[in-house]
């Protein structure tokens, strides 16, 4: 994949939908889509936005298609949570999530975040590969803040 022909665009209105359908295709690839998960998918913008954070896409621009999705969710002023991030079939591997992620990584830095977080799981072995080629490191003293039963770890990263 040619990565000069992505744009990352930020969140609008008319991307809910790209961002709920992106990231209800993983979870349900390898897990289940539990409360939370709709909550949040179904209303990106109360939940995400309004609270101070932000999502960011991957726009294809040779064929006009959103192929991936990250969201940034405030926590505290200098804590934010890198949260939601999925690549649609085909694209995996192809160094989008990377892209997409360091574009989040520089969001996160931009709004003053001291500390960025995620929860995931194990078996997501790449998404593993990649967080640890970003600089996330494995929070062992982790008390979960959102209750997903699929995450099994919590890495962090310091700005």
């Amino acid at each position: 994949m040619n990565n000069t022909n992505i744009t990352i665009l930020p969140f609008s209105p008319e991307l809910a939908d790209d961002f709920r359908q992106i990231n209800q295709a993983w979870i349900e690839k390898y897990f289940e889509v539990e409360e939370e998960d709709q909550r949040v998918l179904n209303n990106p913008e109360k939940y995400l936005i309004q609270t101070g954070g932000q999502i960011l896409f991957a726009h294809n621009d040779t064929t006009n298609t959103i192929i991936a999705a990250c969201a940034l969710k405030k926590w505290t002023d200098d804590e934010y949570e890198l949260s939601k991030m999925g690549v649609i079939e085909g694209y995996q591997g192809s160094g989008i999530g990377k892209l997409l992620a360091q574009a989040i990584i520089e969001e996160a830095k931009n709004r003053g975040c001291k500390r960025l977080f995620l929860e995931s799981n194990r078996k997501l072995k790449s998404a593993m590969k990649l967080y640890q080629k970003l600089g996330f490191k494995e929070f062992n003293n982790h008390e979960s803040r959102v209750d997903y039963h699929r995450c099994d770890i919590v890495m962090e990263m310091f700005l």
